[in-house]
C-alpha cells in the first residue's frame, strides 16, 4: 500500500524534562499520519474515527532539533476498519525512533453507526509489509 509522510522538527514545546521528545507529542504526530494515511485512501475524513492504538515503542530518544519524519502504511483492512502501521525515522542519520499501529473505523457522520469504507489491501510480494500485515492481524485480534 501506498506510504504517507509527514515530517517535523522537534521543537522546545516539544521535549520532556530529559529535553527529548516527550511520548505525548509522538503520539499525537503518529495519531495524524495515521488518520492521513486513511484518508488519503477513503477520500472523506468525516467518515474516520480513532480506534486503537497498539505496540507503540520507542527505540530511542530524537533530541531536540532532529527530523523526524513519520510514515503511515495500510497494513490492515477489514469493512469498517483500518490499521495503518506508523513509524517514526530520522531520514539524516537512518535511525528508527518510534513505531505503532493505529486503528481507525469509519462512521456515518450523523447516525454515528459503522459505516463500510471500501479501502482493499493491494496485493504485495513485499517480505515487510507482509510481516507488517501480519503483525497488525496478531495485534488486533488481542483487542477483540
Amino acid at each position: 500500500m501506498e506510504k504517507h509522510e509527514l515530517s517535523i522538527i522537534v521543537k522546545s514545546d516539544e521535549l520532556n524534562h530529559h529535553n527529548t521528545l516527550f511520548v505525548g507529542k509522538a503520539l499525537t504526530h503518529l495519531a495524524e499520519i495515521g488518520f492521513i494515511t486513511v484518508c488519503m485512501a477513503h477520500k472523506n475524513p468525516d467518515d474516520v474515527v480513532f480506534y486503537s492504538l497498539e505496540g507503540f515503542k520507542f527505540f530511542s530518544p530524537v533530541p531536540k532539533g532532529n527530523v523526524l519524519t513519520f510514515q503511515g502504511q495500510i497494513v490492515r483492512v477489514t469493512s469498517h476498519s483500518v490499521t495503518v502501521y506508523v513509524e517514526g525515522i530520522n531520514k539524516l542519520k537512518n535511525t528508527k525512533h518510534i513505531h505503532g499501529y493505529a486503528t481507525y473505523v469509519t462512521v456515518d457522520e450523523k447516525s454515528k453507526a459503522k459505516k463500510k469504507h471500501g479501502i482493499v489491501l493491494d496485493n504485495t510480494d513485499d517480505k515487510s509489509e507482509l510481516e507488517l500485515r501480519e503483525k497488525a492481524k496478531e495485534l488486533f485480534e488481542k483487542i477483540l
